[in-house]
Formats: C-alpha cells, sequence, structure tokens
C-alpha cells in the first residue's frame, strides 16, 4: 500500500472545496431551465453551399410534387 505525504489537513481542505464548488454547480444545474425547441432556432444554421441549397432544391420539389398528388 501506497503512502500519503500530504497532511490530512490538506485533504480535507480539499475536500471542503469540493463539496462547496458541487453545491453551487448542483444548484445551477437544477436551477436551469431547459431550452425550448423550435424552427426558429434552427432557421439559418445551415451555410449557404451547393450541398445545402440542392437539398433545400430537391425538399423544395418533393413537397410541390406531394401536394398536387
Amino acid at each position: 500500500m501506497a503512502t500519503t505525504t500530504q497532511p490530512t489537513e490538506t485533504i480535507e481542505q480539499r475536500l471542503a472545496a469540493l463539496e462547496k464548488e458541487f453545491v453551487e454547480l448542483r444548484s445551477q444545474v437544477l436551477g436551469s431551465q431547459p431550452r425550448e425547441k423550435d424552427w426558429r432556432r434552427t432557421a439559418g444554421t445551415f451555410p449557404r453551399d451547393e450541398m445545402t441549397l440542392e437539398a433545400e432544391r430537391l425538399g423544395r420539389e418533393w413537397r410541390e410534387q406531394a401536394n398536387r398528388e
């Protein structure tokens, strides 16, 4: 078994600091409100590159065809 060279007081101080930080983090997590997920948070997040434009075009064509049927 390995022996430690740190005095007990240092370990107790470190434990107290960790406990304090844990309480603070826990209150932040439990006190936070979940974000609402809706399309307005997602709109405009995709780059305007060729692949995105092609996906938009294909989606638009598919919707137009589905609406005609």
